[in-house]
C-alpha cells in the first residue's frame, strides 16, 4: 500500500474537499471566488487566470482550498461560464439538472466539464507532491462512487444520508479502504441523523467524537456504538461484494469489532503509536474473545517491526500486501512471522487476565502459534 491509507484519512479528505464548497456558497460563492469582475451573461476569463498560490492554514485545508479553486477554474473556462455563476448555480440549484439549466448547458456537460477538471487538479497537485496519493485517491473515490445529484445535495447540507448505494468494483486494498470511508461517514450520518459532512469531519478529527456527540444529542457510547456499528456494515459489504479476501474481510472485521473506537479510528488515520499500552478492549463470547487477541496481537507486531499499525493490518491480512510491506521495510517474512507470533503470545495473556480466556484455551491456542503459516495462523484467531 502507498502511505497510511485508511478510513479516517479518506474521510479527512472528503471532509475538506467536498465540506469547503458548501463553507464558500454558504457565506455567498462569488465573493469568495471571484478573481475579476464579469459582467453578466458573458464567459468569465477563467481559461486566462493563473493558478492561485497555496494558501495558508492548515495544510489539508489549504490544498483542498486550491484543489477547488483550480477546480471551478477548469469547469468554467470548459462551460464558458463565469466562475462565480458556475458556483452559484451549484450552491443554490435543487439537482445537477436544474444547475445545468440555470448555466444553459447540459447535465451531462456539466458533470463532466466539474469531475474532469477535479480529476485534472488532483492530477496535478499529487505530481506536485502537494498531495499525498491516499488523499488523491480519496478525492477519485468520491465523485466516481457517489452519484452527482447526491454529492451536490451534501455539498449543500440538504442530502439523505441513509439512501443504499451500491458497491461499486475497486482494485487494490487501498481503493476498497476509500470506498468503505465514504460509506462508514454516510452510515453514521443516517444513524446518528446528522448532516453527512458533519460525521465525515467529526471522523476525521482526532477529538471529533465528542463534538460529533454533542451536534447530535447523543451520549458518547452512543456514537461509539454507532461508529463501531457504521465501519462493521461496510467492512461487511465489501466482504460480501468480493472486494475483499476471506482472512482481509475477517482481519478488519475482527478490528471493528474489539477495538476501542478512537483506537480504531487513530490506526486507520495513520497516527496512531503501536507502542502505547494497549488495553484489553473485553469481550462477550469466545469469538470476540479471539478477535481482541488477534487485535493486540497484530498492533504489538506493528509496534516490534517499526511499521504503522494500518500497513500491519493489511500485510497480515494478504499475502500480496505482505510482501509489498517486507519490500518497504526491509524485513523478512521470518521477521514479521516471529513478531506476530510474539503479538499474539502478548494478546493471549492479556486475554487470562481479563478472565477472558481460560488456561486451557490460551495453552491449545500457544500451541497453535508454533505449527502454521502467518496467514492461516491469524485467521485461526479471527474466523
Amino acid at each position: 500500500m502507498q502511505g497510511r491509507g485508511g478510513l479516517v484519512l479518506v474521510l479527512l479528505a472528503l471532509a475538506a474537499a467536498v465540506g469547503l464548497v458548501g463553507a464558500f456558497v454558504a457565506a455567498g460563492g462569488a465573493e469568495r471566488l471571484q478573481a475579476q469582475p464579469a459582467a453578466a451573461g458573458q464567459a468569465s476569463d477563467a481559461c486566462s487566470a493563473a493558478a492561485p498560490p497555496v494558501a495558508a492554514g492548515a495544510a489539508l485545508e489549504a490544498e483542498a482550498s486550491r484543489i477547488l479553486l483550480v477546480s471551478l477554474t477548469g469547469a468554467a473556462c470548459t462551460l464558458k461560464v463565469p466562475r462565480e455563476d458556475l458556483v452559484l448555480a451549484l450552491g443554490r440549484g435543487s439537482s445537477v439538472a436544474a444547475a445545468a439549466a440555470t448555466l444553459g448547458v447540459g447535465t451531462t456537460q456539466l458533470e463532466g466539464a466539474v469531475f474532469g477538471a477535479i480529476e485534472q487538479s488532483v492530477a496535478s497537485e499529487e505530481q506536485a507532491g502537494r498531495v499525498t496519493p491516499t488523499t488523491a485517491l480519496a478525492i477519485r473515490t468520491l465523485v466516481d462512487i457517489v452519484p452527482a445529484d447526491r454529492l451536490l445535495a451534501a455539498v449543500q447540507g440538504s442530502g439523505d444520508a441513509c439512501g443504499s448505494l451500491p458497491w461499486k468494483p475497486v482494485d487494490g486494498l487501498s481503493a476498497v479502504a476509500a470506498e468503505i470511508g465514504v460509506k462508514t461517514g454516510l452510515r453514521t450520518a443516517c444513524a446518528l441523523q446528522v448532516a453527512p459532512l458533519e460525521a465525515i469531519a467529526a471522523l476525521a478529527d482526532p477529538a471529533g467524537l465528542a463534538g460529533l456527540a454533542t451536534r447530535s444529542g447523543r451520549s458518547p457510547a452512543e456514537v461509539e456504538r454507532a461508529v463501531r456499528t457504521a465501519i462493521g456494515a461496510s467492512i461487511a459489504e465489501a466482504a460480501a461484494a468480493g472486494a475483499l479476501s476471506g482472512t482481509e474481510g475477517s482481519v478488519l472485521g475482527a478490528a471493528a469489532r474489539v477495538a476501542p473506537v478512537d483506537r480504531l479510528l487513530a490506526i486507520v488515520r495513520g497516527d496512531d503509536d503501536p507502542c502505547a499500552p494497549f488495553p484489553w478492549p473485553g469481550s462477550t463470547s469466545q469469538s470476540e474473545a479471539l478477535a481482541a487477541v488477534a487485535m493486540i496481537g497484530v498492533v504489538d507486531a506493528a509496534c516490534h517491526l517499526g511499521v504503522p499499525t494500518f500497513d500491519a493490518f493489511a500485510a497480515l491480512a494478504d499475502q500480496a500486501e505482505l510482501d509489498r510491506l517486507l519490500a518497504a521495510s526491509g524485513k523478512t517474512q521470518a521477521d514479521v512471522e516471529a513478531a506476530l507470533r510474539s503479538g499474539l503470545g502478548t494478546g493471549l495473556s492479556a486475554g487470562q487476565d481479563a478472565g477472558a480466556i481460560s488456561g486451557l484455551e490460551a495453552l491449545l491456542l500457544r500451541g497453535v502459534l508454533s505449527q502454521v503459516g502467518i496467514l492461516d495462523l491469524l485467521r485461526n484467531f479471527v474466523g
